[in-house]
């Protein structure tokens, strides 16, 4: 998360600093941010629906644009826009044609996009927006493979100034922002331990999240917070991981369900740091629950509570700042966006790469039964998702 620190950002103002950092003059930063963002939506179901409403409810944002390939869900999306504004955006995807997308990317009046589409879609429309130089706060995970991050890495080379923001809105928060700090500048020691983990209650949530190859398994669906968590406290890879799991708990007669319902990993980090991982959906009520906690040789932390505690001391230690979560990083994205500024977003191509390749490691692990290094997963050469449509 490099650039300016988040404090001095929140303090000094993310336009004006941001602008004047790359150059533009006052007059050109005025305008910018007298003149509302054009913005375009590309999946407004259930995330992107939500994340619509929270757009709607930023000063200086402008919905000109929307696609969607199931046409009540365009509808109902068009509609909100034109109730709340006056104002119906161009609407596009009734048609079904599964790349209705690019049409938006192809026009020079939408500033940036807001993309919240199935993850076997993710891959594909992150590298077209780079390559089309259109600016996107884009939904975990950032891929779902190991070649789909190859091509964005490749596609992030040919097009460094493309303003980025990954869906991680854990990232908005100054108190959690403060603790990691804190963490980083050695307050409770040398790490030694991670204990990590989301309880999920028994269930299924169907639809396209029940086939590995169109949401990528838990571990790159959901888990990916987690590990963005820890990679924004370490700024490293896992150097291995060993996982164990199971399948076919929850819905043991569904042949096209092929997620794990259930695993536990070891996580190996430089320098003798370990973090231990369970994630499922097999929880009964009143056994639900998360866990991101950090334990060092002075003290541990609790990185989703924003607390610290000390050995030898009673009473936390209370992260600094105001707290943050969606609505936040929306506004993050849309002044860093105003400011041209990619360096200034609170969670960036980085952050997804990175929280990625530990879901990787966890998966080809469960998979193959073994202990498997990071650079064992990256010559993985799986098959890319099928772009196909799924509601």
């Amino acid at each position: 998360m490099g650039g300016m620190t988040r404090r001095k950002f929140m303090e000094v103002g993310a336009v004006g600093a941001g602008m004047l950092a790359v150059g533009v003059t006052h007059l050109e930063a005025q305008e910018a941010q007298q003149k509302p963002l054009r913005v375009g939506f590309i999946g407004v179901g259930g995330r992107g629906g939500g994340l619509l409403q929270t757009a709607l409810g930023l000063p200086g944002v402008e919905i000109v644009a929307i696609c969607d390939t199931n046409p009540a869900r365009l509808s109902n999306a068009i509609s909100l826009v034109e109730k709340r504004t006056g104002k119906p955006p161009q609407g596009y995807g009734e048609d079904r044609d599964p790349f209705a997308y690019r049409k938006l990317l192809e026009r020079d009046d939408i500033d940036c996009l807001v993309i919240a589409t199935p993850c076997n879609w993710h891959g594909r429309m992150y590298v077209d927006c780079l390559n089309a130089k259109k600016h996107f706060y884009g939904e975990k995970p950032i891929a779902i493979t190991v070649r789909e991050i190859e091509m964005i890495q490749e596609a992030r080379k040919r097009n460094p100034d493309v303003v980025v923001q990954i869906g991680f809105q854990w990232a908005a928060s100054m108190s959690r922002a403060d603790i990691v700090r804190k963490i980083r500048d050695g307050m409770i020691g040398e790490l030694i331990e991670g204990r990590f983990h989301r309880y999920n209650g028994w269930g299924s949530l169907g639809r396209w999240f029940n086939r590995r190859e169109l949401s990528g398994d838990w571990m790159l669906e959901q888990a990916v917070h987690e590990f963005n968590l820890l990679w924004w406290v370490t700024q490293a890879h896992p150097i291995a991981a060993y996982a164990r799991g199971r399948r076919n708990v929850v819905e043991p007669e569904n042949k096209e369900r092929n997620i794990t319902d259930y695993y536990t990993a070891v996580l190996e980090y430089p320098n003798g740091f370990i973090v231990h991982y369970t994630h499922g959906w097999i929880s009964p009520p009143g056994y639900t629950g998360m866990s991101c906690r950090i334990i060092g040789t002075k003290g541990g932390a609790d990185i989703l509570d924003c607390t610290m505690q000390l050995r030898g001391q009673q009473q936390p230690i209370r992260g600094e700042g105001p707290g943050g979560d969606t609505r936040e990083h929306m506004q993050n994205f849309f002044d860093a966006v105003r400011a041209r500024d990619p360096k200034t977003v609170y969670a960036g191509i980085e952050n997804g790469i990175a929280a990625s390749y530990v879901g990787l490691m966890i998966r080809k692990s469960l998979d193959e039964g073994r202990r498997v290094t990071f650079e064992e997963m990256l010559q993985d050469r799986e098959e890319l998702p099928p772009l196909v449509l799924v509601d």
